[in-house]
């Protein structure tokens, strides 16, 4: 019995089980680094919103100011920021609340994919800060 080439096809397996878990690494990655980002950009910019510069009894200055804050959250985002929806519902006149939801990007076609990536979905409360 010749044995020539019986290795080829182990190694192919390997190689390919080593390829698949690399794959499932960096989806896993660009997944957190997506969820790290959008905190960061969501409590960037309620803190801007809760500043001490805006004049939070006057209803005009909070929404300019909220969207100045939304600009600064999709620029902070880059591309992926074009993806996201915020929502400011959750905020009071001690609090600012901004919730930011988006799909993790991925370099997967959505048929490999799955169900398996929930959705992000951050919630940032920061207090409104008023000068003394």
């Amino acid at each position: 019995m010749d044995d020539r080439g019986g290795g080829l096809i182990g190694s192919i397996a390997g190689l390919l089980v080593l390829l698949a878990l690399l794959l499932f690494a960096v989806q896993s990655l660009i997944a957190l680094f997506a969820r790290s980002a959008v905190t960061d950009a969501a409590y960037e910019g309620a803190r801007q919103v809760a500043g001490a510069r805006i004049e939070h009894d006057d209803l005009r200055s909070v929404v300019l100011a909220r969207q100045q804050a939304e600009r600064t959250v999709r620029s902070h985002l880059g591309r992926f920021g074009e993806q996201i929806s915020l929502d400011w519902s959750g905020s009071s006149p001690d609090t600012i609340s901004l919730t930011v939801h988006a799909r993790p990007p991925g370099f997967l076609w959505d048929a490999l994919r799955g169900t398996g990536t929930e959705p992000i979905a951050r919630t940032v409360r920061v207090r409104v800060e008023r000068p003394r």
